[in-house]
């Protein structure tokens, strides 16, 4: 008689995309449009590495938006997860405030569940530094 060990299945992690941005301005910046549509366990890992010549970095806020449609359509409807997005700054972005140390790297995971067709990341510093900027690199993965 043959008996059956358990085994674990672990659940497998899909990296969607990546993008490396550098972030000296006040501006918005945008990531590509993910299609995450029949994905569950969603989340965007974030490495954020200080750049500095003197001074601070400005906060660097970060935050996920979601839309039914591609911004090639329209941008009508993309709105941040917790409020706010597309031409209205967020209501709850998740801020990483520099230390003012060249090259420390701070890492961040912000997942959602929200369903949508499409996502996308957006990062800014409302207020930058004058001589110091963030280096970023995010990664969206999903199961």
């Amino acid at each position: 008689m043959r008996t059956q060990t358990p085994s674990i299945i672990l659940p497998t992690v899909s990296p969607i995309g990546t993008e490396t941005e550098t972030i000296a301005d006040a501006l918005e910046h945008t990531s590509l449009e993910f299609s995450v549509e029949t994905l569950r366990d969603k989340m965007v890992q974030v490495s954020a590495t200080e750049v500095v010549v003197a001074g601070l970095p400005g906060p660097l806020w970060i935050w996920i938006e979601l839309s039914p449609y591609l911004s090639t359509t329209t941008a009508a409807y993309w709105s941040a997860i917790g409020g706010g997005g597309g031409v209205m700054p967020p209501t709850v972005p998740t801020v990483i405030a520099g230390t003012g140390v060249t090259l420390t790297t701070q890492a961040v995971i912000i997942p959602w569940d929200v369903h949508s067709k499409y996502a996308r990341v957006v990062a800014q510093t409302p207020v930058p530094g004058a001589a110091a900027f963030w280096l970023i690199q995010i990664m969206v993965s999903a199961k």
